[in-house]
């Protein structure tokens, strides 16, 4: 759902280096807002990981999440720990 374009004004962007306006605080919490909305809690600013504490269980650490991120680049998949 994140990599298509239309959902990117449901789900903001997953680098925060692709934001149009990159220098609004607004902009920036208003991505956070968006992603947190829809249980992405990692949001990247280049490499580094930016987390959200979502307070509930979200299993997004079960066998197949593991196998996603396996063996990718930094940038093939969502970002995550």
């Amino acid at each position: 759902m994140e990599r298509d374009l239309h959902a990117r004004d449901k789900v903001g962007v997953q680098d925060f280096v692709l934001l149009e306006n990159f220098q609004s605080e607004e902009a920036f919490v208003g991505n956070l807002r968006k992603r947190f909305k829809e249980n992405l809690i990692y949001t990247y600013i280049g490499q580094v990981l930016v987390s959200i504490n979502p307070y509930k269980n979200l299993n997004i650490y079960t066998q197949d999440e593991v196998q996603q991120y396996r063996n990718t680049h930094f940038f093939e998949a969502p970002p995550h720990m």
